[in-house]
């Protein structure tokens, strides 16, 4: 399992987000974090966090560390926090904060090395994560600068989309100029095989995810859906032509 830290404060909600607004939350390791609850979350949307974390710092994507939290009932309750219940249900989905955290825009581009803006287009294409759209009228691009001007990848809730649709996903991705690069053969031969050893890890990384979160109930019978092996499957198509046709 990775680290379990315990929330000590909850800060507040956070205006971050559109689906899910996350939490701010100071744990006893001494960091703060934006916290997903399994009461408002639901289990698929924190899977796919975890799993989407894992894998993008697998192809060393800059995204911050995160852990499972515990949050005490006994904090829940006495919180004056709107929405504060939202964080019940059992372990949370807890990413680092990123600290003098600003917003990413179309300006932010240029500046982005243009290897990390391929590798997040194939990340985002991968896990079928169309969360990370941006153009002249804005977008949800769910990437931030840290102090330093460095970029931070976050959010990957609504990665493995049964409804992901490929002509909006290269329509409005933040980074949909870089899909030239894949069309060459030894580059997708390449990325294959980057893809092929991250998710050589799954077993690993399925491994980290809390059982309340995989099963619909306590009785640990009936599989949260997508399951893991229908995300797999979404993931194995890196291996066939259909996955690069589009790129």
């Amino acid at each position: 399992m990775p680290e379990t830290v315990n929330a000590i404060e909850i800060v507040r909600q956070s205006q971050q987000g559109y689906s899910i607004k996350p939490f701010i939350i100071r744990a006893d390791d001494g960091y703060s974090y934006f916290v997903k609850g399994l009461a408002k979350s639901g289990g698929p949307a924190l899977i796919s966090e975890a799993i989407g974390a894992e894998l993008g710092r697998s192809l060393e994507l800059p995204i911050p560390p995160w852990r499972l939290m515990n949050i005490p009932p006994a904090l829940i309750a006495f919180s004056t926090v709107p929405n504060v219940e939202d964080l019940a249900g059992g372990l949370a989905f807890a990413s680092r904060a990123v600290e003098s955290a600003t917003d990413y825009s179309l300006s932010s581009i240029n500046s982005t090395p243009i290897e990390l803006r391929r590798k997040i287009l194939l990340f985002d294409w991968w896990i079928r994560n169309e969360d990370r759209c941006l153009g002249d009228l804005g977008g949800n691009v769910n990437l931030i600068l840290d102090g330093q001007g460095h970029l931070n990848v976050i959010d990957h809730n609504l990665a493995f989309d049964r409804t992901f649709s490929c002509d909006d996903f290269m329509s409005s991705h933040v980074f949909r100029e870089c899909r030239a690069y894949f069309r060459d053969y030894v580059t997708r031969q390449e990325c294959s095989q980057m893809l092929h050893e991250a998710i050589s890890n799954w077993g690993t990384i399925t491994g980290l995810l809390p059982d309340d979160w995989i099963y619909r109930d306590q009785d640990q019978i009936d599989l949260t859906e997508p399951t893991l092996a229908d995300r797999l499957e979404i993931l194995e198509v890196f291996r066939e032509e259909r996955f690069w046709g589009p790129l």
